[in-house]
């Protein structure tokens, strides 16, 4: 293909610094407002941007999100509007999340523009509305550009990217059609983060220090390992950290050890010796595992609800460093850099070491605190949550990379032991259902010697099945596992758990013993997608059955699967088993101990 124009315009500038900042990947929907920056991409044969097109707009924002989470950086084309309506959700996410994507939004001309505002006609895609595209974006994105010529581009363009490479969060352009081809400079210069790039001087050391006088006070200690060391790369410098203290100041069977939660659940391998489990924080969990005399460290750990059950778990017990501060119990150290802390610590203790004998211990995990099904089932019982996940955690391998979406498959899937660093994906504090279809595509394209292995309900699957064409458009191998009970199950336990209890309360008004038609599901026949979309389709509702899928997959390394697990209504995972019953719904009227305590 032929450069769209002789000179360098702003769609090269664009994709200059796309290219510097290593984006290899670009998901979208095709408009004509983004079809200049696309075209010349495609005219250099030697440039790494591979440009993938999706069924919609939501599968392509949640693959990006998933591809960035793995490989640094993503991007997204979409065209005005009618396209970047679709993305306000997944952005979000990125956003919340801490994911850094670039979202690429054509616009209309300015002579469009323009005309549009004094004569008041309407283009295609437009509302009438002035900039409301950008004005939905400024607040789930760490910068938000309208570039609307090419003199003012590149530093529009140079202040975004550095915005996201500083917060590693989303960005935003909206560039008018007719500057794409227009003339510009080139860049000057390589872009970087600006962290730190103030004078403010770091309180990592005091921070650093106030932890070790915590730990020393309080001598039995788990740290936990939260989503940033993944963010920001310092799964190394954790492990460093860790070695120095199991090396130098604990015995050999007194090692200090790590959990994980939802949100950073395989940023070490589950296979570590120190790994202790991946678990909920509620405070009265923190109060059972740390007592009197213990301390959890939180190394890039967020206070998210699912990973605290909704709760503020700060306290004297409790050491939290992320979001560029680090609270030692009621005190809080700003402008701190994660790896700047690390580096803190990893000092002090080394130097503790050598002036005097000092003996931490670590804590374990009791079984209750786990929630997790041990038993062993039986090849020919009926296929529930926990049994699934069970056969999960002997089946999965080092090769694979587990997405699990929101929902009952996200608190099942706590348990399943994952071989591999970075082998679990889940948006488990946006909490957005049908995020794992689309995100397995982006997993894929990210790490194209694994294979993604997607865990899915089948309200969420209802939502962005259409991945799955895209999978197998592809030539992805992936596996889709839609575990299908009928209903949205989360949503139903939420606001009525009765109909999980066994047995159920009996009340008077019947609509609290059933499930409410409103969480019910259309049936669909979810094997049969394949046939539509490409790919192999498979049913199975008893464990024996399962067994052999899971040996077919393996036979046929390079086919995508949609497998249809069908469990009953009332199947939960044994978490929220053993919580039905103390559990008061947000509408049960009729429980005794409604409404829920700290809900109202």
């Amino acid at each position: 293909m032929n450069s769209v124009i002789d000179k360098y315009c702003v769609a090269d500038y664009l994709k200059q610094r796309l290219e510097e900042i290593g984006v290899e990947q670009m998901f979208g929907v095709a408009g004509n407002y983004t079809a200049a920056l696309l075209d010349v991409i495609l005219s250099d044969d030697n440039s790494p941007i591979k440009i993938s097109g999706n069924a919609n707009e939501i599968c392509a924002g949640f693959a990006a999100d998933a591809y960035a989470r793995l490989k640094g950086v993503s991007a997204l084309y979409v065209t005005y509007s009618v396209g970047a309506f679709s993305l306000l959700n997944t952005i979000a996410g990125s956003f919340v999340e801490q994911v850094p994507v670039i979202l690429i939004n054509g616009a209309p001309t300015n002579k469009e523009d323009q005309i549009s505002k004094q004569a008041g006609l309407l283009y295609s895609h437009t509302t009438g509305y002035d900039f409301v595209d950008i004005h939905m974006f400024k607040p789930i994105t760490v910068a938000a550009e309208r570039i609307i010529n090419a003199q003012q581009a590149p530093y529009q363009i140079d202040s975004a990217i550095t915005a996201m490479l500083t917060q590693k969060r989303p960005i935003y352009f909206e560039v008018a059609e007719d500057v794409w081809r227009t003339p510009c400079q080139k860049p000057q210069g390589k872009l970087a983060s600006g962290a730190n790039a103030t004078i403010t001087v770091s309180e990592a050391s005091n921070a650093a220090q106030a932890t070790v006088e915590l730990m020393l006070s309080k001598p039995n200690s788990i740290f936990w390992a939260g989503i940033e060391l993944q963010r920001y790369g310092l799964q190394d410098k954790f492990l460093e950290l860790l070695g120095i203290l199991n090396h130098s100041h604990t015995l050999p069977n007194k090692h200090i050890h790590f959990v994980t939660t939802a949100l950073s659940k395989s940023v070490i391998e589950e296979t570590h010796p120190w790994f202790e489990g991946c678990v909920t924080l509620k405070n009265e969990e923190i109060t059972q595992l740390v007592g009197d005399d213990g301390a959890l460290i939180g190394i890039g750990a967020w206070t998210t609800g699912k990973d605290t059950g909704n709760e503020d778990i700060r306290s004297s017990k409790t050491v939290l460093a992320a979001h560029g501060g680090v609270f030692v119990g009621a005190n809080f150290y700003p402008s701190v850099q994660l790896e700047q802390y690390l580096d803190a610590l990893i000092a002090k203790f080394t130097e503790l070491a050598t002036v005097e004998s000092v003996k931490l211990s670590g804590l374990r995990l009791t079984n209750a605190l786990m929630k997790q099904a041990r038993t062993c089932p039986n090849s020919d019982s009926t296929l529930g949550y926990d049994n699934f996940f069970h056969a999960m955690s002997q089946w999965i391998s080092e090769d694979d990379v587990m997405i699990v979406d929101a929902g009952f498959p996200l608190i099942g899937a706590q348990g399943v032991k994952i071989p591999s660093r970075n082998g679990f994906i889940a948006q488990a504090a946006w909490l957005s259902i049908g995020y794992s279809v689309p995100a397995g595509t982006g997993v894929k394209c990210a790490m194209p010697d694994k294979r993604a292995v997607v865990v899915v309900g089948d309200g969420a699957f209802h939502e962005t099945c259409q991945a799955v064409a895209d999978q197998h458009a592809y030539g992805q191998n992936t596996v889709v596992f839609v575990i299908a009970n009928g209903i949205y199950g989360i949503e139903q336990y939420l606001v009525n758990p009765n109909p999980f209890r066994q047995p159920p309360v009996d009340y008077k008004d019947e609509l609290l013993d059933s499930v409410y038609a409103y969480n019910e599901l259309p049936s669909w026949k979810i094997a049969k997608v394949t046939e539509a979309f490409g790919g192999v389709g498979r049913t199975v509702s008893h464990m024996s059955e399962l067994m052999a899928v899971m040996e077919e997959i393996r036979c046929n390394p390079d086919s995508n699967f949609v497998v249809e697990v069908c469990i009953p209504k009332e199947n939960v995972p044994l978490s929220i088993a053993q919580e039905a019953g103390s559990a008061v719904g947000e509408d049960e009227i009729d429980n005794p101990n409604w409404p829920p305590a700290g809900k109202f």
